[in-house]
């Protein structure tokens, strides 16, 4: 079955991309020009491990947002994204690095997410932006991932794992120095799951709750945020959980913790609470939530992606793993699998070259072939995934919105065995053939205002009759059996079709 919405890859994404060539020999030459052997944390003032400068921190962050942009997309609402960069650089502004080229991202994704690259590159997910209440909550996100940034976090975190990789201290005379580009390039999308350790996680509450108050904010948001956070883990018991807590752990008891250690005051500035709970819900009207099959709908074993016009067949019964625009699935063996990803080219040949021209693929006979109508350049290739000996077919094909690839790939010795259903699968994209697939609209969130007192039971079969009212009740935290008055605004799921 498939998984939505989940962040790690656990099939992995193929090698082949520039965001993980050349990993090896690419880092320890990357570490033999920006070695430092220590560097002050700005915002506590402490030395800390760091390898990285802070223009090389600054085009480590703009290189992996462009690689993120290619399998990811931004959520397509101006007023939003101005109002999650004003608020974020408002936040930004009151830091200790507030001369960062600091960005602000709005993610269309439905995952409760939010993350930071180095150099100022802060994101949340719509999924996240679909949990929250208030605006105080949304900057305690913000200031969070500020505070990983100000601190150089994921640098520090980056430079550890690099002086416990074997040799790399003791070994860097014996490499050549590479182009800066392509050691930054090697870094890749690995900064995106870096998990950042307890420590850094109480210090960015801190230096959130920090910010909050220098920008005139209520702090408590800090608190809140990882309360709703610490909801959604629990009320997600079948083992998937947020994102955003793989690489932010530990949520229980934090905010608890928190507030204790800040001394934050608990009670609510007068009048202050309602008027920004029902300003911040007016941004959240027709807010996509869960799944947008405009961008991509698994039905069956078809994707099917409405915007781009094209549909592709996975082997069915295979697991299948999507994370933002990539679509992977795995057989259960797990020695084949085919793997669906947007490419930064203009024509399908072009994206072949670039794939020959990678390291680590040996790339053999290509050729171009009409795939379901749509031109197509098929490429045979071999090479090395995770030190194993691979084998694929890859296509790359040009969609009427964009050039996609589709690579079936399998271990060497079991290339005989799954080459067939590889390679139906991989000559399966093309326009969408089914009319029943050309249609379909988003679930959308819906400001509604009681006319009476309601429960969340009530609220659900009267507004959201297809979900169960434990979601409401999450998305406007509050017990499912609790009664709500009449005047009340509350979040409610407008269904799609």
């Amino acid at each position: 079955m498939p998984r939505e919405g989940r962040a790690e890859l656990a099939m992995g994404t193929p090698r082949w991309t520039s965001s993980a060539a050349a990993m090896g020999r690419g880092l320890l030459a990357f570490v033999s020009i920006a070695l430092v052997a220590c560097a002050l944390n700005p915002a506590t003032g402490r030395k800390q491990l760091s390898f990285f400068s802070e223009s090389y921190e600054i085009e480590l962050g703009a290189e992996v947002d462009r690689e993120f942009l290619t399998t990811s997309r931004e959520y397509e609402d101006a007023g939003l994204h101005r109002y999650v960069a004003e608020l974020g650089g408002r936040l930004a502004a009151v830091s200790e690095r507030p001369d960062l080229p600091w960005t602000f991202r709005l993610a269309d994704d439905e995952i409760v997410n939010a993350f930071a690259l180095p150099g100022g590159r802060i994101y949340v997910t719509r999924g996240l932006l679909a949990h929250l209440n208030r605006e105080a909550e949304l900057a305690g996100v913000l200031g969070h991932e500020i505070g990983h940034v100000s601190a150089r976090h994921a640098v520090n975190g980056l430079s550890r794992e690099l002086a416990i990789t074997a040799g790399v201290l003791a070994g860097l005379a014996l490499f050549d120095v590479d182009d800066d580009a392509q050691a930054i390039a090697a870094l890749g999308l690995g900064l995106l799951f870096l998990k950042f350790g307890r420590n850094q996680e109480r210090q960015a509450d801190e230096l959130g709750v920090r910010y909050a108050e220098r920008a005139g904010l209520d702090p408590w948001g800090v608190v809140d945020v990882l309360r709703v956070l610490e909801q959604v883990s629990r009320a997600q018991g079948d083992g998937w959980f947020p994102v955003w807590l793989s690489t932010h752990p530990d949520p229980e008891g934090r905010w608890q913790r928190l507030a204790a250690e800040t001394g934050l005051d608990p009670a609510p500035r007068p009048g202050a609470v309602q008027p920004e709970v029902d300003a911040f819900l007016d941004r959240l009207d027709g807010l996509v939530y869960g799944p947008d099959p405009r961008h991509g709908v698994i039905r069956g074993n078809v994707y099917v992606h409405l915007r781009d016009r094209f549909q592709w067949t996975l082997p069915a019964g295979w697991e299948v793993e999507r994370q933002g625009q990539m679509v992977a699935a795995g057989n259960a063996e797990q020695n084949g699998q085919v793997v669906l990803l947007p490419r930064l080219a203009a024509t399908e040949r072009e994206a072949a070259a670039a794939f020959a021209a990678e390291d680590g693929v040996r790339a053999g006979e290509s050729w171009d072939e009409n795939l379901g109508g749509l031109a197509a350049r098929l490429v045979r290739f071999d090479g090395g995934l995770d030190g194993e000996e691979v084998r694929g077919l890859a296509a790359f094909v040009r969609t009427p919105a964009r050039v996609v690839s589709v690579l079936g790939v399998s271990a060497s010795d079991s290339w005989s065995r799954n080459q067939l259903e590889l390679e139906r699968s991989v000559r399966s994209i093309g326009r969408i053939a089914d009319p029943q697939h050309r249609a379909a609209a988003p679930d959308r969130l819906a400001i509604v205002t009681l006319d009476r007192s309601m429960t969340v039971g009530e609220i659900a079969r009267r507004y959201s009759p297809q979900e169960e009212p434990a979601v409401l009740a999450l998305l406007n935290q509050v017990d499912v059996d609790a009664p709500l008055p009449a005047g009340r605004r509350v979040k409610t799921i407008r269904a799609g079709r």
